[in-house]
């Protein structure tokens, strides 16, 4: 049996002064599997991905990504966990805006030998597969010469996600990354992201408030039902 892409039990978090935000028992994701988390404004989604990715440090429990435990202790650790394993999508996408989109986009592999290890073991050249990247998500080659503050939202959203999805990492972790996008824009980021993830086996764990949207992934969960915390969230 593959190991899960992520593997949560007896998680505990609240931020300091307030009651618990979160209170998982148990939450897997499959390897390779893509999975739809919903869940209302304020319900804990954010932070339940800072907690898997290793920017938050869980208050009890524990998280492993891909066979690798989280050690809330261990903030060097969960830094390069996530920089040589996971891609993700931030909902404020995060780029350095006075890099160029196609340096956004080689940023991961500065600080990771192992994603561009990956890619010189499936005969990729790095700077290849950023541009077909780039061009499949829609960025043929426009505006990739300039700052990253000087493309539109909806670019700014797909060179994040190029960045997220170069090296093969093997979880995608995507926190509202279309909210901005309109209907059309929307649908075409979606299908390119789910084929990349499909094509190079990695799990994509997709979150977001709108609920239409689940159909298009293997599995979808709510939030409010793996979370037993109580009270305002």
């Amino acid at each position: 049996m593959s190991v899960p892409a992520i593997a949560i039990t007896n998680l505990r978090f609240a931020w300091p002064g307030s009651p618990d935000l979160l209170a998982i028992d148990e939450f897997k994701l499959a390897a390779a599997e893509s999975l739809f988390l919903a869940g209302a404004s304020g319900s804990g989604k954010s932070t339940l991905l800072g907690l898997i990715a290793g920017i938050t440090p869980a208050n009890t429990g524990e998280i492993s990504v891909l066979g690798e435990h989280m050690d809330p202790a261990r903030a060097a650790r969960r830094d390069a966990i996530r920089a040589s394993q996971l891609g993700v999508i931030f909902q404020l996408f995060n780029l350095v805006p006075y890099l160029t989109p196609l340096e956004n986009v080689l940023l991961p592999l500065r600080f990771s030998p192992e994603r561009a290890s990956r890619l010189r073991d499936a005969g990729l050249c790095p700077h290849q597969e950023a541009h077909r990247l780039l061009d499949v998500l829609g960025l043929d080659g426009d505006g990739l010469d300039r700052a990253s503050t000087a493309l539109s939202v909806g670019q700014q959203q797909r060179v994040a996600a190029a960045r997220a999805l170069l090296g093969r990492p093997g979880l995608v972790i995507a926190d509202e990354p279309t909210s901005a996008l309109d209907h059309d824009t929307r649908d075409a980021f979606l299908s390119l992201l789910t084929t990349e993830c499909q094509a190079s086996g990695a799990a994509l764990l997709f979150v977001s408030h709108d609920r239409s949207l689940a159909a298009r992934f293997d599995r979808s969960v709510e939030l409010d039902v793996i979370n037993k915390a109580g009270g305002s969230r």
